[in-house]
Parts: structure tokens; sequence; C-alpha cells
């Protein structure tokens, strides 16, 4: 004999529902969740700020054009040099 009850709720949330939920937690505890966002930016990302301007200007309009290309084989190599400098 199969008894069902209805009206009972799922003891399992969906995934999306239980890390906004964990995420809430998280916050709450660490006090972080008052309204006040902060971030730290890297040195490396501070570094790449101080680039030229005009350099900048000018790899803008390339991507804007569709005219900036890097090869395949060249981005690999510097991903591969800057995992490298990070060990």
């Amino acid at each position: 004999m199969r008894i069902d009850d209805l009206n009972r709720t799922p003891s399992t949330q969906p995934a999306e529902k239980a890390g906004q939920a964990a995420e809430k937690r998280a916050l709450e505890k660490t006090g972080e969740g008052d309204g006040t966002d902060q971030a730290q930016v890297s040195e490396l990302a501070q570094a790449l700020a101080k680039g030229d301007p005009a350099r900048v200007e000018q790899l803008r309009l390339q991507v804007k054009s569709g005219k900036y290309e890097v090869s395949a084989e060249t981005l690999a190599q510097s991903i591969i040099d800057a995992h490298f400098k990070e060990s």
C-alpha cells in the first residue's frame, strides 16, 4: 500500500535557489551585505591601466572596424608564458 502526502514540501531546492541562499548566508556572516561594495585591483590590472592612451585608441579602432587580428599561435604562446611567470 502506498500513501502520498500531497501537502508535503520537497526537501531539496533547485540548485539556483540553494546557491542564492548560501550566498545570502555568507554575506550575513561576514557583514558584507550592508550595501557597500568594494573591489581590489591587482597589480597587473593597475600596470595595464597605465598604458599608452594613443595605442589603446588605435587598438580600439582596429577592433571596432574588424581589422584587429591575433594569430592563434601568438595568443597560445602568450597564455603559456603568462602561466609560467605566475608559478
